[in-house]
């Protein structure tokens, strides 16, 4: 006897219930950003750390004592890296509250100079004062900074639990992560099986590559800023280059964000912002960007992810105004699944005769 045909509106009713379901999961993790954000953090470190785990699993070694031996290995490294990083940056921030007084009588006599020089190009046009207006606006910013204290020291204790948290979970995913393929592939019908295990694994390679690539290409933009802001004697170029290398995660929006903090510094170290100075941190920008624009970017992150640099910018500017930081940060992985997803999609419901 014959299977009878079930009509494609069975397969939209069921389609229409898995996705349903997905986005009530999706709006639970949204509602819990501190869960959202570990499980998040957790997929990037295990995606990381899953080709050395295979490596030597297939190698005969055990799977969980190869990720514990990884994570032994990775406290040592961060051990090391701290004991040479921290002492530095420590003098830097020591150096910042040293020179936070003098920052007041800066902001005066700059805001004077450009009051003089106004004056003396423009003599009928009356300049305001703004350094009032500036000390004002910097006292209610203070009272603000002040007033959220709690709500910062809240934000480090859930820093705190994320940190102590996100180990446990990428330590999970890396053990166990293909037994969460095998329960999403058991109630996919039959007949879409194969799509769904092309589709599955075609989501999690891209989000792979990208993953690795980005982390890779930050890590280059890190180390080229700081070197080369400590060679024309930036202050603080231990900070510029962390933000660098962090800021560079956001598409487009991260090299912005990079020159900016370093003209930042030179604005708020006396003496230091003049012509010459912005010149060359001009310089180093633009060959950090070179280099990684013509070496770095297009061979670890370019050949992972196929779109259009407006798909990019847009989407990064969407995400900011949907989910803030997390969001631009995202931006890119979502875009890439639903372009993958279509893809499968259009592929196999045309074979399918469906569409």
């Amino acid at each position: 006897m014959f299977n009878k045909i079930k009509p494609i509106s069975y397969y939209i009713i069921q389609f229409g219930f898995y996705g349903f379901v997905l986005l009530i999961a999706a709006g639970i993790l949204f509602s819990f950003s501190f869960i959202f954000i570990s499980l998040f953090a957790s997929a990037v470190f295990a995606f990381l750390l899953e080709p050395s785990v295979n490596y030597w699993e297939t190698r005969g070694a055990n799977r969980v004592a190869v990720i514990l031996v990884i994570y032994v290995l990775i406290a040592a490294g961060l051990g090391l890296l701290g004991s040479y990083l921290v002492p530095p940056l420590m003098d830097e921030m020591k150096n910042f509250a040293a020179n936070l007084p003098s920052y007041g009588s800066m902001v005066h006599e700059m805001a004077t100079n450009l009051q003089k020089k106004v004056n003396t190009l423009f003599p009928g046009f009356a300049f305001p004062d703004y350094y009032p207006y500036l000390k004002g606006k910097l006292f209610v910013s203070l009272k603000a900074v002040m007033a959220s204290v709690p709500a910062l020291a809240s934000g480090v204790a859930s820093l705190a639990s994320m940190t102590l948290l996100i180990p446990f979970i990428t330590f999970f995913l890396l053990a166990d992560g293909y037994l969460i393929s095998k329960s999403i592939m058991t109630i996919v019908p039959n007949r879409y099986f194969e799509m769904s295990v092309l589709l599955l694994h075609k989501i999690v390679d891209a989000l792979k590559l990208y993953v690795r690539g980005q982390l890779i290409d930050s890590c280059a933009i890190l180390a080229l800023t700081t070197v080369g802001y400590a060679i024309i004697g930036l202050p603080y170029f231990l900070v510029v280059g962390l933000v660098s290398g962090l800021a560079n995660l956001i598409p487009y929006f991260g090299p912005i964000i990079s020159f900016c903090s370093a003209v930042f510094v030179l604005l708020i170290t006396p003496g230091m912002f003049n012509l010459l100075s912005l010149i060359a941190v001009t310089l180093v920008f633009v060959a950090v960007q070179v280099i990684d624009g013509t070496i770095v970017y297009p061979n670890v992150v370019g050949r992972t992810v196929h779109l259009h640099p407006l798909v990019v910018i847009l989407g990064v500017a969407v995400g900011g105004n949907i989910g803030g930081l997390v969001g631009m940060l995202i931006a890119i992985p979502v875009i890439s699944i639903c372009k993958v997803t279509i893809e499968v999609l259009y592929t196999y419901l045309r074979s399918y005769s469906i569409i």
